[in-house]
């Protein structure tokens, strides 16, 4: 099976049009109904409910295009990986908590691409569990993320940078005016909690309040995922405060939680992973930065501090 066939069924799938996705694809439409009635026919289903002005998946299809994506997906990374063999010109595949730890890695990128032009990035903004899976399915190759993380399955550098826990609350409301508030005020409030389960039990931990004795509403993946529960005063967000310096909300402020811990970062990758010789050469580099005190990053971090 070709995966030029997989890319037809991938755009079909996204765009649920066959036309648009032969005009998208710069190939007639007929043409592109017989690539999908021959994939259909060599799997034995049909991967799509046909109807007057759109194509649906059905629940064969669905499933298809979950393996399909993960396949074209590495197949492009191979050939990135590939193409950095002869020079330093391939593709490093990074994904990216929201964070302090996001200015750390622009700063990087940045410092890197003035040396290595021909490299290419691609970027992904996700949550430590999103980018986990990308790690162990080899669609990406390294991970900046916050503590704790796994590190049974992952090489790191420990980074420096910090972040602090935070409650994320509407600027009218109460809390909004204090400079700090207490870890033991938290109970009595409705709370929105990070959903991984390894940062949920840090939280606990520093909390000194176990998860039963808190009034939990819901978990999120990203803070922009509870945005209109802490606006509308359902709950209030324990987040770090990174995760709102780059994307500000005009109407909730950030109030200090009372906890001597601090968030660090680390970056990661895959052990017994073989990577491109472009992503090598950028975690050699982020080494040198992060072990050399007078980096330019250094620097600023003494000066901001």
């Amino acid at each position: 099976m070709e995966t030029r066939i997989l890319t037809y069924f991938l755009k079909i799938a996204e765009l649920s049009n066959m036309s648009k996705a032969a005009e998208e694809l710069h190939i007639t439409q007929p043409t592109l109904s017989r690539q999908i009635k021959t994939l259909e026919d060599s799997l034995g289903v049909k991967l799509f409910q046909r109807g007057n002005r759109s194509m649906t998946l059905t629940s064969a299809g669905i499933i298809f295009q979950k393996r399909a994506q993960r396949i074209v997906e590495l197949v492009n990374k191979a050939e990135q990986d590939i193409s950095d063999q002869t020079e330093l010109n391939g593709v490093i595949s990074i994904g990216c908590i929201e964070s302090t730890v996001s200015n750390f890695l622009g700063s990087m990128i940045t410092s890197f691409h003035n040396k290595y032009p021909k490299v290419r990035f691609n970027l992904y903004d996700a949550d430590g569990s999103d980018i986990h899976e990308k790690l162990d399915r080899g669609t990406i190759d390294l991970g900046f993320l916050m503590t704790p993380v796994e590190v049974a399955k992952y090489n790191s550098i420990k980074l420096p940078v910090t972040d602090q826990w935070c409650l994320a609350v509407p600027k009218d409301h109460p809390i909004a005016q204090q400079t700090k508030i207490a870890t033991n005020d938290l109970r009595s409030l409705p709370l929105i909690i990070p959903t991984r389960k390894i940062v949920q039990g840090e939280i606990f931990s520093w909390l000194h309040i176990p998860a039963n004795e808190l009034n939990i509403i819901s978990t999120q993946n990203l803070v922009s995922d509870s945005l209109f529960l802490i606006k509308a005063q359902i709950a209030f967000a324990i987040c770090i405060a990174g995760a709102f310096y780059d994307r500000p909300d005009p109407d909730l402020t950030l109030v200090p939680i009372d906890t001597d811990t601090v968030v660090n970062h680390v970056m990661v990758w895959r052990k017994n992973y073989t990577l491109s010789r472009s992503a090598i050469t950028f975690i050699e580099f982020i080494k040198e930065q992060v072990d050399d005190p007078n980096s330019l990053w250094q620097l600023y971090s003494k000066a901001s501090k």
